[in-house]
């Protein structure tokens, strides 16, 4: 029986322009999945201002979605004589500022590459080169620091009311409570953190299920690689954690 290709953690998405298509990918720790795919109505060049703006619309509603589900890392890959990749940051700048510009958790990182991601191989070149590794990197990093200052705002606010939790038992024992379809999980925490050390250190299933339920229940969950500077101080808590986010 063929072994089914492990897919790893979500890392970030990968949105790759060209002149008739916008194609977006699910980049995974281990692999790469493609997500959706924006047609255009004719080749960019020959779109007026008014479609311009309708595309890069459709393209900033796309990414309101995975930004629900928690995804705040975004690569943005463009071939070398198309600015793209620009024209997207400068829409996103002049009318979507609150993506940009939010205090803590809710701001994206963005981070730009050069090269194609019209197809799975192209993509999966495109992701593999040093530089845009550097790049991915960079834009996690970003995503993982606010994460982290969410984390101290929580320690030093000190809110006897406000849940931060570091067991696993009694992070199982809150998400699970009410059975799969009770989503009232998700009034009471915001994230759910766990690093590579703690899965590898304990029952994958059970860890991967923990964050499969939390994910349907609407809580948001970070897998914080071996390799991010961060993960030190969210392994001084057992690597793993669950709190809400303070205001």
């Amino acid at each position: 029986m063929k072994k089914k290709p492990k897919r790893g953690f979500l890392v970030a998405l990968l949105i790759g322009f060209d002149e008739k298509e916008i194609h977006t990918w699910k980049v995974y720790s281990q692999s790469l999945r493609v997500y959706k795919t924006i047609k255009l109505t004719r080749k960019w060049k020959y779109l007026d201002d008014k479609q311009i703006y309708k595309l890069l619309e459709e393209l900033v509603n796309l990414i309101r979605i995975v930004i629900r589900d928690g995804l705040k890392s975004i690569l943005l890959a463009s071939s070398q004589k198309k600015d793209y990749s620009t024209i997207f940051l400068d829409h996103i700048n002049k009318h979507h500022q609150w993506l940009v510009r939010s205090k803590g958790y809710n701001r994206v990182s963005f981070g730009e590459v050069v090269g194609n991601a019209n197809n799975i191989e192209s993509a999966k070149f495109l992701i593999s080169q040093e530089k845009s590794l550097h790049v991915i990197h960079e834009t996690t990093s970003d995503e993982i620091n606010l994460l982290v200052k969410q984390l101290e705002k929580i320690i030093n606010v000190g809110d006897p009311n406000r849940l931060l939790l570091y067991s696993l038992e009694d992070i199982e024992a809150v998400i699970y409570e009410g059975g799969k379809k009770d989503k009232s999980a998700a009034e009471k925490l915001d994230f759910l953190i766990v690093t590579e050390d703690f899965i590898n250190r304990h029952n994958k299933h059970r860890v991967h299920r923990l964050i499969q339920i939390a994910n349907n229940k609407g809580i948001i969950t970070k897998t914080i690689s071996i390799e991010n500077p961060a993960v030190d101080r969210f392994n001084q808590f057992g690597g793993i954690l669950a709190f809400k986010k303070t205001s």
